[in-house]
């Protein structure tokens, strides 16, 4: 290989590695990350959460923005020894989520697919796990029904399978 060549050969293959490991929001609707933010943010307050596993009861469901602005929490079964939340948040031209699980570990996720009605987080990695066999929360997805209905579904992994949805049908309170 002729060595003149070596500098340019270096420069595609950078730039061919970044592209394949860029991690912005697909988005079919032609929304920006910080648009489908803003639909998190407009579910500040109380919801009504009833799960479509018999196993669970009815519960409340919070969201608050904090920080400014510039994250959301949402707060799951308040109170109880299995409370969880979880904080949605930009990062430049991504939309990122922070799972704080009952099962002691912390996925941290990142908006891939995004609908006109949906976004659909996927793991980037999980922290407070040794044990990749271990469970963890890998997918989630809500489902912006209207103004005051929404769905949320989460996919639990464990031995690198993914389990069946647990979904959370929700109704605005205030």
């Amino acid at each position: 290989m002729n060595s003149s060549n070596m500098p340019i050969l270096v420069m595609v293959a950078v730039v061919l590695l970044a592209g394949c490991a860029s991690t912005q929001v697909v988005s079919s609707t032609g929304q920006t990350a910080e648009d489908v933010f803003s639909r998190f943010q407009s579910l500040e307050g109380a919801w009504t959460s009833t799960p479509d596993s018999e196993d669970m009861p009815p519960s409340t469901v919070t969201y608050h923005t904090i920080a400014n602005g510039s994250a959301v929490v949402e707060t799951l079964f308040a109170g109880t020894p299995h409370e969880m939340i979880s904080v949605i948040f930009m990062d430049e031209d991504r939309l990122l989520m922070t799972h704080y699980c009952a099962a002691r570990n912390q996925p941290h996720l990142i908006a891939r697919k995004i609908t006109d009605d949906s976004v659909h987080f996927f793991t980037d990695h999980v922290t407070n796990h040794a044990d990749p066999n271990n469970l963890y929360m890998g997918e989630a997805q809500w489902v912006f029904t209207d103004e005051n209905h929404l769905k949320s579904r989460w996919w639990s992994f464990q031995n690198s399978e993914m389990g069946e949805p647990l979904t959370f049908n929700m109704t605005r309170v205030d």
